[in-house]
C-alpha cells in the first residue's frame, strides 16, 4: 500500500537520484513522479452527427491518434525477427532509452485531467525527502527544472517539424515505410507534451498553487548510502531505488522510467568526473 497520502486529484513526488547536482552549473539530478486522479467522467452531451463530427472519435482525436500509435508501435515489437518492422522498434527501444529522462516524465502529465489553471482552492502537494532536500529547496529545483526545459522543447519542437516536413515526400516511396517522418513527427509530438507540461508546472508554480510536504518514509531509501563520499557524485545506490520502487508503488512503466533515468544520471556523471 502506498504511504503516499492523497490530499488533491494531483501530487508530486521528488526522488533525487544523487545527493549533490553532477557539476556547479546543473540542477540536482531528480526523478519527478506525477500522479493524477482523473475526475469522474461527466454525461455527455448528445452529439448530432455531421458530415464531419460522425467520423470523429468520442475520446478525441489526440488521444485517439496518441493510442494508435502506441499499438502501432507495439504491434511492430510482436514482428518477425529480422523483419524492417522489428529491427525498427529494436532501433526505436534504443532511442528511448537515450530520450531525456526529464522529458520522459513531463510527458507523462496529461493535462486533460490535471486540475485547472483557474482552479485557486485546490493546491498540489511535492513530497519530498527532508534528509536530502529542504521544502524550499525541493521547490526551487523543480522551477529551475522547468524554466531550463521548455525554450530546450522549443527548439527540439521546431527543428524536428522542419525535418518532418523535409522527409514527407519520402511517403511516396512504395513499400518502404517512411521512419524518418514517422520518426521526426514523433519527437515533434514529444517535444510539443513535454513543453506543455512543463508550461503548466511553471504557472502552478507561479500561482503558488505547488506546496512542498515532507515524506518521512523516503528518508529510508536513503538510509541505504554506504561510503557514498567516496563517489564524486554521490549517485543513489541501485538497491535504494527498488525500496523507492516499493514504498511509492510505482507501476512497471513508472519503475522502467525510474531505471532509465538512473542509468542516464550514471552516464552524466561519468561524463562529469572525466572532464578537466
Amino acid at each position: 500500500m502506498s504511504v503516499v497520502p492523497r490530499l488533491s486529484s494531483m501530487r508530486i513526488i521528488a526522488l533525487p537520484l544523487a545527493r549533490k547536482p553532477l557539476n556547479s552549473s546543473k540542477l540536482l539530478p531528480v526523478f519527478y513522479n506525477f500522479k493524477i486522479t482523473a475526475p469522474p467522467p461527466l454525461k455527455k452531451p448528445l452529439r448530432t452527427p455531421g458530415f464531419f463530427t460522425r467520423w470523429l472519435p468520442d475520446e478525441g482525436l489526440g488521444k485517439w491518434a496518441s493510442h494508435k500509435a502506441t499499438t502501432t508501435w507495439a504491434g511492430f515489437g510482436t514482428a518477425p525477427d529480422g523483419t524492417i518492422k522489428k529491427r525498427a522498434f529494436v532501433l526505436g527501444e534504443r532511442l528511448m532509452d537515450q530520450l531525456d529522462f526529464e522529458e520522459s516524465y513531463l510527458k507523462t502529465i496529461d493535462l486533460s485531467i490535471a486540475p485547472a489553471l483557474t482552479e485557486k482552492a485546490e493546491e498540489i502537494s511535492l513530497f519530498y525527502p527532508s534528509s536530502v532536500l529542504s521544502g524550499p529547496q525541493s521547490l526551487d529545483n523543480l522551477r529551475a527544472l522547468v524554466e531550463e526545459r521548455i525554450p530546450l522543447h522549443n527548439r527540439g519542437l521546431a527543428l524536428y517539424i522542419f525535418f518532418a516536413i523535409l522527409s514527407a515526400p519520402l511517403k511516396l516511396i512504395p513499400i518502404i515505410p517512411n521512419f524518418p517522418f514517422y520518426f521526426c513527427a514523433w519527437r515533434s509530438w514529444s517535444h510539443w507534451k513535454a513543453k506543455r507540461a512543463a508550461q503548466y508546472i511553471q504557472s502552478l508554480i507561479k500561482s503558488n498553487r505547488i506546496v512542498p510536504k515532507q515524506l518521512e518514509d523516503l528518508n529510508s531509501v536513503y538510509a541505504l548510502h554506504t561510503n557514498l563520499e567516496k563517489s564524486a557524485a554521490n549517485l543513489l545506490p541501485r538497491e535504494a531505488l527498488d525500496k523507492a520502487i516499493r514504498i511509492l508503488t510505482l507501476s512497471l512503466e513508472e519503475s522502467k522510467d525510474l531505471l532509465r533515468a538512473y542509468d542516464q544520471v550514471i552516464v552524466r556523471a561519468s561524463k562529469t568526473t572525466k572532464s578537466p
